[in-house]
């Protein structure tokens, strides 16, 4: 189910998945704002694929998360 549209934005750090896309989990690296369609929230996320990372930036309702909505602050 995608996420509901929520007053706030999702926290960095959140684990996702990108619906759709054959990625079983990504984290939440970066909110970009209203900047899609009709004022549609942006998100950057970060997938953990090898040999490197990649960045990839989707639509609030493309996304699914994970876990309770906690974000896990980066140490």
């Amino acid at each position: 189910m995608p996420t509901r549209n929520l007053t706030e934005p999702l926290e960095i750090g959140t684990i996702v998945k990108i619906l759709n896309s054959g990625y079983s989990r990504a984290r939440i690296a970066e909110y970009r704002g209203p900047l899609g369609p009709r004022g549609a929230r942006i998100y950057r996320v970060l997938v953990q694929k090898k040999p490197r990372p990649v960045y990839i930036e989707v639509r609030e309702d493309q996304l699914e998360v994970l876990d309770n909505g906690s974000a896990q602050p980066n140490k």
